[in-house]
């Protein structure tokens, strides 16, 4: 399944960093599937929890994508400053699902590579799509928020992060 993973350096300490962090932080729970694709009235970028060490979010959007990235964040102190440890990955139902799916697929392609043309290329097709549809759904996503973690890590102003987070 997807997976990303990177970090972010800062030179100020993990509490300025937390606090940055928690700024475009909205509350929230991972349970609540249908308030995800509802923007945010405060215009935050982000909605989960935050706390001065950790963090675990997900993008605000204005539509659908069972593909977007939960986002762990990990504040490690450093002599410089702070390092950001990011991942993410797909939400844990959405990789189980998709598992069965391109296991299945993946099992009947190769297992039954006997079947009549129309229909031997038809599990082919399935796998692929899955494949692309997982990736397609998920990278976009997962290099957006990369470029909002670091602005806000970084310290860019709050309302050029506003506006691009729009996009």
């Amino acid at each position: 399944m997807p997976f990303y993973r990177f970090h972010v350096d800062a030179n100020v300490p993990p509490k300025i960093v937390a606090e940055r962090i928690g700024a475009v932080v909205g509350k929230g729970s991972f349970l609540e599937f249908t308030s995800w694709w509802s923007p945010d009235p405060a215009g935050r970028p982000f909605k989960g929890t935050s706390n001065s060490n950790s963090f675990k979010v997900r993008r605000y959007i204005s539509y659908r994508n069972s593909f977007l990235p939960v986002v762990w964040g990990r504040l490690i102190p450093t002599s410089t400053g702070t390092r950001v440890n990011v991942t993410m990955i797909v939400h844990p139902f959405v990789a189980l699902f998709m598992g069965f799916w391109l296991v299945g697929v993946g099992w009947l392609a190769i297992a039954r590579p006997s079947l009549p043309m129309p229909w031997g290329v038809l599990p082919w097709g399935f796998l692929v799509f899955g494949i692309v549809l997982t990736a397609g759904g998920f990278f976009p996503e997962a290099i957006k928020a990369k470029r909002l973690i670091a602005e806000v890590v970084q310290n860019v102003t709050s309302s050029t992060l506003q506006q691009q987070s729009r996009l």
